[in-house]
């Protein structure tokens, strides 16, 4: 990496990110390399978790290598590989488990929220133990001659189609509670598109149905006759995979910014995406309360105006104007649906603009980097 010698373009400025994810990491990343100031990413994997081609690592093993971003290649010694355990807005420094801690003059929260595996790694903040639960979940997922895929999200709905895709001689059903799939502010044309394709691939569905016996199965795991039941059926399957339940990562700074939080447990931002009553504490990413779906690519707008209003200078800052709705929804390699600006995005469209790598090259480019082959 180009660590520059020349002088920052805000010397007095000392700006600590506390996360690593899409948001952070690029935020970290373009700090460096436009020379604005000092910075210090913290985060306790070693990898920023490119969780967007997460799925395609359960049928694909050499994905695997795309899977995460080693941040001393792109953030040199401007990395901190720790978990912070507090914040103090007063004193303005942040503590580490270690008890060390690390001074600011501009704090951005950038810790997202946790998802379940396989879409998330929740606490794994160990490369090679989150790559082995892959290993194993792929393992049990080829013995398995019916999976059933409980939550129709974005993440439910990719799942089902990387399966049914790779596998397509196995029984894939997919439940969700809800009458819509991914999201409620597709519009109708969007939503028929989805079933359309969905029921193409021979994807068993059953929308408006809540799995009520989710705490007794065992997940992501290979058991011969697990028995899912709704309000309305029982189904039979050898693998149950839950896609539902995100859960903001706020522990850290629950007592210092509690007033700040909403009911989700989010941090409330103006339009400056500073975190309300503190002027130099910043929230980026699926951890604010921004009114737009919580993407990479939003993550990363909110990255660029942060930056350029730094850049700028306070009299000149700009607000945050929310992203396009953007719905890019791949059901395995070669098909899916789409929704940009009001138009649909057929399956060739979408096996283009995402299907086949799952943003894998532009993750990384962001990043100065090329993905390994």
């Amino acid at each position: 990496m180009d660590e520059r010698a020349a002088k920052a373009v805000k010397e007095n400025m000392k700006i600590v990110i506390v996360g690593g994810g899409y948001g952070g990491a690029y935020l970290g990343y373009k700090i460096i390399k436009e020379n604005l100031c000092k910075v210090t990413v913290i985060d306790p994997k070693d990898g920023m978790f490119h969780n967007v081609g997460a799925l395609r690592t359960l049928v694909e093993k050499s994905y695997e290598n795309k899977l995460f971003v080693p941040y001393d290649q792109f953030l040199g010694k401007s990395f901190l590989r720790q978990s912070v355990k507090a914040i103090n807005t007063k004193s303005k420094f942040v503590t580490l488990d270690d008890n060390t801690v690390v001074s600011y003059t501009h704090l951005v929260i950038a810790s997202g929220c946790n998802s379940p595996f396989p879409g998330g790694i929740a606490d794994m903040n160990d490369i090679k133990e989150a790559l082995k639960c892959y290993d194993e979940m792929r393992e049990g997922l080829m013995k398995s001659k019916r999976v059933i895929v409980v939550g129709g999200g974005a993440v439910g709905v990719e799942l089902v189609g990387e399966i049914k895709t790779d596998f397509p001689s196995k029984e894939v059903t997919l439940i969700h509670s809800r009458h819509y799939l991914t999201s409620e502010r597709g519009n109708e044309s969007y939503q028929s598109n989805l079933l359309e394709v969905l029921q193409k691939k021979q994807i068993n569905l059953h929308l408006g149905e809540k799995v009520v016996n989710l705490n007794d199965l065992r997940l992501n795991k290979y058991v011969e006759g697990q028995k899912v039941k709704t309000e309305k059926r029982e189904l039979e399957c050898d693998m149950v995979v839950a896609c539902i339940g995100t859960t903001a990562n706020n522990a850290f700074f629950k007592d210092e910014l509690g007033s700040a939080l909403n009911d989700s447990g989010l941090l409330s931002v103006n339009s400056f995406l500073q975190v309300n009553g503190h002027e130099d504490v910043f929230a980026i990413g699926a951890i604010n309360n921004v009114p737009e779906e919580k993407m990479a690519y939003t993550a990363k707008l909110q990255a660029d105006q942060l930056f350029a209003n730094w850049l700028a200078g306070k009299n000149k800052w700009e607000p945050y104007k929310t992203g396009a709705f953007v719905m890019i929804v791949p059901i395995g390699r070669d098909s899916g649906v789409g929704l940009f600006q009001g138009q649909i995005l057929d399956s060739a469209s979408v096996s283009s603009m995402k299907g086949q790598d799952l943003f894998a090259d532009r993750i990384w480019g962001d990043l100065g980097l090329t993905p390994p082959n």
